[in-house]
């Protein structure tokens, strides 16, 4: 018996088996106070464990949220220098356009005066 063990109620003083609940538990020291509520401990380990989880799971999605948006500005800054380069590469065949009209001008001009 772990109440005999400690002390609390020597074994002639416990009520007899009759009038005990036969549950097959030893009786509590009556100098202890409620046992622990070991579904409130488990329930809060569990929100600990889970706050944790959420916490990991949130800093991983802040860093591949991070290297999107890398990804994005990487993007982002080769499309608009792309854009940049038709642009000039527009102009440029626009002038050699206008440069060639020019020079048949030219060439006109001078077939003329032979």
């Amino acid at each position: 018996m772990i109440a005999a063990s400690v002390g609390a109620t020597p074994p002639a003083a416990m009520p007899p088996a009759a009038t005990r609940p036969d549950d097959g538990r030893d009786p509590l020291d009556v100098t202890a106070d409620a046992m622990p509520d070991s579904a409130a401990t488990v329930a809060q380990a569990y929100a600990k464990r889970a706050a944790l989880v959420m916490l990991a799971m949130q800093s991983e999605q802040q860093t591949l949220q991070a290297r999107l948006d890398r990804l994005k500005a990487d993007f982002n800054a080769s499309q608009e220098e792309r854009s940049e380069m038709l642009r000039e590469m527009n102009a440029l065949r626009d002038m050699a356009v206008e440069q060639a009209k020019k020079d048949d001008e030219i060439l006109k001009k001078f077939i003329a005066m032979i």
